[in-house]
């Protein structure tokens, strides 16, 4: 049998073949099922559109697409203070309401918006979802799973051709996808905020008028620099952290890996990390909709998460489920949406989530939207098509949140290779150090001070550069990671040290 499997896994693409799949790891956890969740929804009618603010369809690149009644709610000034934001990235905005439809019904409007310019859409309060069933490439059994991708693919042929899985070999229909064939590519990005079936952490309507308020506060003030991403890496994927760590540094240039196996834990996690004062925290950690399974633990669960106050904007949930948005509690909705800081999360509505990170990161690095860098990277996974291995792993992933927002737009450091960034990088003469610190940055000419500052992001110790060095003495400091930053020339330049116990 070993050999056998050997002889498969070998025809498994990279890095299908030697990741481990992102799964629940609860045993008592079982997924809703698509008529567990369809009965709870109302019943669908024929597409109904009632625009109710912005410009007229032909003109408009994004349009917010409102559940029925739900612009009612807002507070007054709140929708078209949102769309002004979003029109100084100069594009054209409208706002609409619809009925609640099928998923075809809506998918053939975004359709035709697209043929008159529509470049994305974000889907506010309860607005139809498509479901698929698929059969997994990587599991003994088929999943069931909401998919936004469905209202990306524009041109794909999605069918319902089986009942059920396709393997269990019932031709006839169900309601769910479970056929994909044709242009399989992206042609827009699709963003939900959904707060309807929140109702466990508060009332959905104050919640996203909070939303939009942050939303517009964040856009006018940005958060203080520096910026600081954490990539928190569980022990199956542990190995690749520096390879994940890399590719969140071509938006965060002060990425925080923590990886080794002694480190990550729930309670780490949950008292030490999520409190910090990170722009982005990606954790990588087999979960369900309601926790990360943490080796060797505690889990964390999604009520834990508003206690904790985090303090990030950004997520990308690299965690089985985490954002399987029709799920009460769901901790992608719970991160990005009920916290006090929240603007969006990135995750998957089933098992798997996002690889080939550097195709979203990048992007990101150069100033486009969530939505625009996740259409990227979509455009990357099927530019030959969708295997069954890349369907296994990423067709359920969502965002949810704004996917207008871009999180470099307060960034004000030169990226390396641009026009007017210099080569200087910081170095540690001892890294890890204990009693003294000294950083050099390679230019005796540059004066300036570098900043130490702690995971939380408070700053711990500041030295005055002379002839390109500085010696910090850091004995009083706890033993642990810290980020020395240097301002230079426009640009902000970390480097990550390792402080030990004399």
């Amino acid at each position: 049998m070993a050999a056998i499997l050997l002889c498969i896994l070998v025809t498994i693409p990279e890095p299908y073949a030697s990741t481990p799949l992102t799964v629940s790891t609860d045993p008592d956890w079982v997924p809703e099922t698509y008529e567990e969740w369809m009965a709870g929804q109302p019943e669908t009618v024929p597409l109904q559109v009632t625009r109710v603010a912005g410009g007229e369809r032909d003109s408009s690149e994004l349009v917010i697409i409102l559940e029925e009644g739900l612009s009612d709610s807002l507070e007054p000034g709140l929708l078209d203070q949102w769309m002004g934001d979003i029109e100084m990235q100069d594009l054209s905005v409208s706002a609409v309401e619809v009925s609640y439809s099928t998923p075809e019904d809506l998918r053939d409007y975004l359709a035709g918006l697209y043929d008159e310019g529509l470049q994305g859409a974000v889907l506010v309060g309860n607005v139809t979802a498509a479901w698929c069933a698929m059969d997994n490439a990587f599991l003994d059994e088929g999943e069931m799973f909401p998919a936004d991708y469905f209202f990306m693919d524009l041109d794909g042929t999605w069918e319902d051709l089986w009942v059920g899985y396709p393997s269990q070999g019932n031709p006839g229909t169900d309601g769910k996808y479970d056929t994909i064939s044709g242009e399989l590519g992206p042609e827009i990005y699709v963003g939900r905020i959904k707060l309807d079936n929140m109702t466990s952490l508060g009332d959905p309507t104050e919640m996203l008028n909070a939303y939009l308020e942050r939303n517009h506060e964040w856009r006018t003030l940005g958060d203080p620099e520096p910026l600081y991403a954490l990539c928190y890496v569980d022990d199956d994927w542990a190995s690749w952290g520096s390879t994940y760590q890399n590719s969140m540094q071509f938006l965060y240039a002060g990425t925080i890996l923590v990886n080794h196996p002694d480190s990550t834990n729930g309670t780490d996690y949950l008292e030490e990390r999520l409190p910090g004062t990170w722009a982005w925290i990606s954790p990588y950690v087999h979960s369900s909709p309601l926790g990360h399974f943490w080796s060797p633990g505690p889990t964390t669960m999604w009520n834990q998460i508003l206690p904790a106050e985090p303090q990030a904007r950004f997520y990308n949930l690299f965690a089985c489920s985490n954002c399987r948005f029709t799920t009460p509690r769901c901790m992608g909705l719970v991160y990005a949406l009920c916290t006090d800081t929240g603007l969006a999360a990135v995750g998957s509505s089933k098992t798997g989530s996002m690889l080939q990170f550097r195709q979203f990161y990048e992007p990101l690095g150069g100033r486009y939207s969530l939505g625009e860098a996740l259409e990227m990277w979509w455009e990357w996974i099927a530019s030959n098509g969708i295997t069954p291995y890349e369907r296994s792993w990423h067709l359920g992933m969502a965002l949810l949140g704004d996917p207008t927002l871009v999180p470099a737009m307060h960034i004000t450091g030169v990226s390396e290779g641009e026009p007017g960034a210099s080569e200087l990088t910081l170095a540690a003469m001892e890294n890890p150090c204990s009693a003294s610190l000294t950083i050099s940055c390679g230019d005796t000419s540059i004066g300036g001070t570098v900043d130490l500052y702690d995971m939380t992001g408070r700053l711990v110790s500041s030295e005055q550069l002379s002839d390109g060095m500085c010696t910090m003495d850091v004995r009083d400091l706890h033993e642990g990671a810290y980020v020395a930053v240097l301002r230079e020339d426009g640009a902000v330049r970390p480097l990550e040290v390792l402080v030990l116990d004399q």
